[in-house]
């Protein structure tokens, strides 16, 4: 008994001041001064590295472990000036023990740093001396050389690489001289490194680079002749490249390349010489259940869920979230076993949403409440976060935001688990789906804040492994409502809220 009632002024305590939806958390690096405004978010080494604004700095390197508190790196552009821009793609890579990054202090322009973990970031190397910038972009480390693009004057933007110790070295020059080559983006594939490069012959098309040989080699003239099929997109699954790219023929589709053969075009989704996909900065594709998924649009012009089955090339609709029109959906990353991604459902705005494999997909919190969007940006899940950038509607702008499904309730230690209970809000159906270590005998129930009962299972039996069970809350008014998750003994295991909406 007073275990059960710890938990409940716990809880009534965390009714009566929380802000956040269950589950989510937000950072707020400028203390509600003004928008942090993340970007370049990026899993290293486990820990989450980003670029921000905390009103009193301009934009300088982040990093946050977990649910700790954000931690600026250094003020390497000192005052309220940024140390670097909003046109790159990946400017962060970890090697070695070390952390690589692009920024600008006021006098060398954009250029690589080196942060060790313990002393002051330093310059790497600055090509063209003085206040011109190379931009370094596009990192990639591949067996213990970092490489990426960065721009002269003397040959324009090329591939680099850097072995951490030794000045930096050029390795293409595709075109002599200080007409540029390569552009991004840059990734590391099949024990090689895959680029875009820009010729006046075959125009931007996929290339490589072979360490081993030095060589440097187109791959594909993908739209033929000087026109560009402009590479997008790319992504390693399931060890196969896919990316996008565009053909007069048939727009912008999905492709993918084993490393061996040529690249192939796998859908035609809006059949006109419309594009089908878009070029989006990162996370166009994920890999879950056996089938890619990513966002295309149709001949309506509607873009909607789509999967690509490499097991027989089937592509088909997986999902229209919003009915009436473009659900646009971004953003997809595989997180605690469930396909994650941003998407406009027509009522909501744009939010986060997951995909269990089996049921509808639902939202997960709507953020910003109503039709308003919180639009949900560079999902990257670490351990039991998953990192985003979005806008809450609480007046600070756009901030650093983490979604953990631990985080949904308040949990016994003893309960041997893993629990995910969505979507949260809830309209229609409350699902709990529970991952048991061994069989179980428990009790579920929903009650409202006054202690009333809406849901009670009673004590079932449940075995160990994967059970799910559905509570509707259709018909129930809108507001707070409480789950409890207990034992034979009526000790509570699991505890939290619930919010239902219209």
């Amino acid at each position: 008994m007073k275990y059960k009632l710890t938990i409940l002024a716990i809880y009534s305590t965390f009714l009566a001041s929380a802000q956040m939806q269950p589950g989510f958390k937000d950072f707020d690096v400028a203390q509600g001064l003004s928008s942090s405004t993340p970007l370049y978010l990026n899993s290293l080494n486990g820990t989450l590295y980003f670029y921000a604004a905390n009103g009193s700095n301009g934009r300088e390197p982040y990093f946050v472990q977990g649910a700790g508190k954000p931690v600026m790196i250094d003020d390497v552009n000192s005052g309220i000036k940024n140390a670097i821009s909003t046109n790159y793609m990946n400017p962060s890579a970890y090697m070695n023990g070390k952390y690589y990054f692009t920024a600008d202090n006021g006098s060398t322009g954009e250029e690589m740093y080196v942060y060790d973990g313990n002393n002051s970031p330093k310059v790497v190397f600055d090509p063209d001396f003085g206040p011109d910038s190379s931009q370094p972009d596009n990192y990639v480390v591949f067996n213990g050389n970092l490489y990426y693009t960065a721009t002269t004057s003397a040959n324009g933007s090329e591939l680099y690489v850097y072995d951490g110790t030794n000045t930096p070295t050029r390795i293409t020059d595709i075109n002599s001289g200080p007409d540029s080559s390569v552009y991004g983006p840059v990734i590391a594939y099949s024990n090689k490194i895959i680029f875009v490069a820009n010729t006046a012959a075959n125009g931007s098309e996929l290339w490589e680079y072979n360490p081993t040989t030095s060589q440097t080699s187109i791959i594909a003239d993908i739209d033929t002749g000087k026109t560009s099929s402009n590479p997008a997109n790319f992504q390693v699954l399931n060890n196969k490249l896919y990316f996008s790219a565009t053909t007069v023929q048939y727009g912008r589709e999905l492709y993918m390349y084993d490393g061996s053969n040529m690249p192939q075009r796998l859908t035609d989704i809006n059949t006109s010489a419309f594009s089908s996909l878009s070029v989006v900065s990162r996370n166009a594709f994920a890999f879950f259940n056996n089938l890619v998924y990513f966002g295309a649009r149709d001949t309506s012009g509607e873009s909607h869920i789509w999967s690509y089955d490499p097991s027989n090339s089937n592509v088909k609709l997986a999902h229209k979230i919003n009915p009436n029109g473009d659900a646009n959906p971004r953003e997809f990353v595989v997180y605690n076993n469930r396909l994650f991604f941003t998407v406009n459902d027509g009522a909501n705005g744009y939010e986060l949403y997951a995909y269990d494999g089996t049921n509808t997909p639902a939202i997960i919190g709507d953020l910003c409440p109503g039709p308003n969007s919180s639009l949900p940006t560079g999902l990257t899940p670490i351990g039991d976060e998953l990192y985003f950038s979005a806008n809450n509607c609480d007046n600070s702008g756009v901030d650093l935001f983490s979604y953990n499904y631990k985080r949904v309730g308040i949990r016994n230690v003893l309960f041997d688990a893993d629990v995910n209970i969505y979507p949260n809000p809830v309209v229609k159906n409350l699902n709990i789906d529970m991952e048991l270590k061994r069989d179980e005998q428990l009790r579920i129930r929903v009650a409202d804040v006054n202690g009333k009962n809406i849901y009670d299972a009673g004590l079932l039996f449940y075995k160990a492994g994967r059970n799910k069970t559905d509570i509707p809350m259709r018909n129930l008014p809108p507001g707070s409502y409480i789950y409890y998750i207990s034992n034979q003994q009526g000790t509570t295991y699991l505890t939290g809220k619930i919010v239902k909406q219209e």
